[in-house]
This record gives C-alpha cells, structure tokens and sequence, in this order.
C-alpha cells in the first residue's frame, strides 16, 4: 500500500512539473495560400462576347498576349480587339452599304506586380481605318486576379474573364491588317434596292485596279443588274420573272494629294430587250477616298458608292 501511494505521489510530481501544454495535442500550420507570379501570366489568352440588339448580332472578341520585360515586376503585353456587327434582317448599313461591318483596333498594356495582385495599364493604340470606325478609343486600367487558367479583370463598372490558350514565349502580335494601304488589286460592290415598278434590283460590281506611276491607276469595271418581279408575275419587257444584263467600264485615276479622282473614258453597254429605252451609257467621275479595305466613291449628283476588299 505504501509503495503504491509512493508511485501515485511521483507520477502527479511529473506531471506538475511539465510545461503549460505540453500535453495538448498539435496539428500542422494550414498552408499559406497559393501565390502566383508574373511568369503564369505569360502567354496567350482570349475573351470572347455575343449580344443581339436592335436587330443587330454583335461579336466581341480580344486576343491578348505577355512577354517577359527585362524587370521582374513588369510584363508587357498587346492584345487585339475585334468588333463584327451584322444585320439580322440583310438589310445594308449605312457606313459601308454591306450586312456587316467589323472593327479592330491594337492595344499595347503594362502589367505590374503589386502586394495585392496585378495591375494591368493600356499605354497606346492604333485601329484599323474604316468607314464604320472613327478611330478615337479610351485607354484604361485594370486590376487583374489569376485563378487557374482563368484571368479576371476588374475596372470600374465592369469585368471581364480571359482564358488562357497557351504558355508560349512568342512575340507580341502585329496589326492584322495592312501598315500602307495599296488601292491596286481587286474591288467589289454590291447593292439590292427596288425599281419605279417596285421589282427586286440586285447589283454586283467587280473592280479592278492597276498601277501605272505613283500618281496614276488604270481601272476597269464589270456591273451585273438583275431584275427580279417582286410578285411572281412576268415581267412584260422581259417575258419572265427575271432578267439581266452586264456593263463594262474603262477608267483612269490620278491621284490629287489624299484622294483619287476617276474618269470613266469608254462603256460597253448590255443588251437586252429591256434596255431599248437606254441602249446607252452616260460617263461619269468620281472621287475616291481610300480608308483600308474600303474605297469611297462620290460620283457627280453626290451620289456615294463603297467598294470594299474581297477576303
């Protein structure tokens, strides 16, 4: 009994004598949370956004890239951004005379690294010359958060979430499109509109350009009309439901500072029994203003015709 107690008395002395917590049981410290760093930024990323408005579909699209700079806190960046709009109902718009119409425009961006994450500065850009774009845009800043693959900027009033495609170390992109405009090389037009007798008139018009100096173009022209009854009825003149013919233009252009003045110098005109009350052609001139892949045409009357680039 004594040498019981005896134990007893020891073990409580031990126990006594042990530090605060020495028997509280331990667990291992949570993992700090995951860092990212500029280098998971470099590469390829892409956003894209559909809507439909007043008639209209309107495709956003941004193809953004990071390259390494020679300081460890800053990327730079450029990414290219792409607006199409069609017609849903066919019908032209006024700023090219087609279904459709697209404008892009080059960002250059720097991206710093912060306490808190990423900034990301547009510094510069340049935009594709159009008749449906005035050129002007707005440069602005954004804070950036990396999640996996996925990059969300924030700016004030909106986000945005870009998706990485690729880690490659490539160069930031160029403009897709032409740096010096050339107006050699094809041309095209296309118009539908309806007669005084209220018939379909479908226009095509496929141009053709070459360069003899630096201040002068010879040009070429072949017009296809088609008529078409609007109620399903024979056309009297034509005895059918539909009916055509082709023109054929020669023109020479000289250049008068920025723009281009043409002369239609000869025709050759369709025939058909339709055309009996017009079986010739009156010359005209424009002049001409070339804004990229368009070239406007102001013919005498103010009336305005829009070529546009064949893709």
């Amino acid at each position: 009994m004594i040498c019981r107690l005896a134990l007893v008395l020891a073990m409580t002395s031990m126990v006594a004598c042990q530090p605060p917590g020495a028997n509280t049981p331990t667990t291992r410290p949570a993992p700090a949370p995951f860092q990212y760093t500029l280098t998971d930024l470099v590469g390829g990323w892409r956003w894209i956004h559909r809507t439909t408005e007043a008639g209209t579909t309107r495709v956003e699209s941004e193809t953004w890239r990071f390259v390494k700079t020679d300081s460890p806190t800053k990327l730079a960046g450029r990414y290219v951004r792409t607006v199409e709009v069609r017609s849903d109902d066919r019908l032209p718009f006024q700023c090219n005379q087609r279904p459709w119409y697209r404008q892009r425009a080059v960002f250059d961006v720097d991206v710093d690294l912060t306490l808190t994450g990423f900034t990301i500065k547009e510094t510069a850009y340049r935009s594709e010359p159009s008749p449906c774009d005035h050129g002007f845009r707005k440069v602005g800043n954004y804070t950036a958060e990396l999640t996996g693959d996925r990059l969300t900027l924030a700016w004030d009033g909106g986000k945005q979430t870009l998706l990485q495609v690729d880690d490659d170390r490539k160069d930031l992109p160029a403009e897709p499109w032409p740096g010096v405009a050339q107006l050699q090389g094809p041309w095209r037009w296309d118009a539908v509109s309806y007669d005084d007798d209220g018939n379909l008139r479908t226009e095509h018009e496929w141009w053709e350009v070459t360069k003899r100096t630096e201040t002068t173009v010879d040009a070429s022209y072949r017009r296809r009309v088609i008529i078409t009854s609007s109620d399903g009825k024979p056309i009297p003149c034509a005895n059918a439901t539909t009916w055509s013919f082709d023109d054929a233009y020669v023109l020479d252009g000289v250049r008068e500072e920025e723009h281009w003045h043409f002369h239609e110098l000869a025709a050759e005109p369709g025939d058909h029994p339709c055309l009996k009350a017009t079986p010739k052609r009156v010359l005209d001139e424009a002049t001409a203003e070339q804004l990229g892949d368009h070239v406007i045409l102001e013919w005498r009357g103010k009336r305005r015709q829009i070529l546009y680039r064949p893709e």
